[in-house]
């Protein structure tokens, strides 16, 4: 069903930073210090995969039809407003209140491509794919990943690294339509309930999306339910309240994002 993952591996070990104070004797190549310390096996690989293989192929895309591009100019010349203003939050967004003008990291979210997800999602209703775009934008500033850089955001690295200590969500290699896949481990569970889980998986989603090649906007989901005992906290099973508002997330602000899903795929 998927490619397999390929990518030209570095047999060179990865150098760590150390301190000026190091002990470790100056006169040594730091390759051979790496090499003496890390045993690495080449079947395996170690760095990540920036692009698809050759052999994966981006599916092409169906050509609009003249109803479906007026509705699709009906979107873009909304957004193209130069007083346009939207709420700071999905809660304002109902009531109309406290709105202030697009950001330039978000008019660069605002794609041809996410016009054209958000119309689909909506059957082609471009009054409620513009109602929908709008209540994301409120939702991406309340959350906390509205610009397009990490340390602009509330949500960022620094915030949800203590979650992945364990890869429980990683981000590896592309399917034959040259999707990126999103991996979710949840028996690498190594922290206990929290909002910052939620926000964990919508970093992971922002960055995966950043590996989309042109003419790709959709993911592959991977979910290996496998048990990993060391370090975790497996029995620590999400309340109904995160799942319920995961859902929620994927469903409104990232409509047809997740193309293909094979649960327990890694055995």
């Amino acid at each position: 069903m998927f490619a397999k993952l390929r990518s030209k591996v570095s047999h060179e070990p990865t150098a760590t930073a150390s301190s000026p104070s190091s002990s470790t004797d100056s006169t040594t190549p730091i390759s051979e210090k790496s090499s003496a310390s890390i045993s690495k096996d080449s079947s395996l690989v170690y760095i990540p995969f920036t692009a698809p293989s050759s052999e994966s192929h981006i599916p092409k895309e169906k050509e609009l039809t003249d109803e479906q591009k007026e509705k699709y100019l009906t979107v873009l010349h909304h957004f193209q407003e130069p007083n346009l203003k939207i709420a700071i939050s999905e809660e304002t967004h109902k009531h109309h209140q406290k709105t202030k003008e697009l950001t330039d990291g978000e008019k660069s979210w605002l794609t041809r491509e996410c016009f054209l997800r958000y119309l689909r999602a909506t059957k082609w209703d471009e009054k409620e794919a513009i109602d929908r775009i709008e209540l994301t934008l409120s939702w991406r500033r309340e959350f906390g990943v509205n610009e397009p850089f990490d340390n602009q955001n509330l949500v960022n690295g620094d915030l949800v690294s203590p979650e992945n200590e364990t890869g429980k969500e990683v981000i590896l290699g592309f399917d034959n339509d040259a999707r990126p896949c999103l991996y979710l481990k949840p028996g690498r569970q190594n922290t206990k309930t929290s909002e910052r889980q939620v926000q964990h998986l919508v970093y992971m989603l922002e960055k995966v999306i950043d590996y989309m090649p042109s003419g790709q906007d959709s993911l592959a989901l991977l979910i290996d339910f496998k048990a990993h005992p060391v370090g975790t906290q497996s029995g620590k099973i999400p309340p109904v309240g995160i799942g319920r508002q995961v859902l929620h997330i994927l469903q409104t602000h990232y409509p047809e994002r997740l193309s293909k899903n094979s649960d327990s795929w890694l055995g």
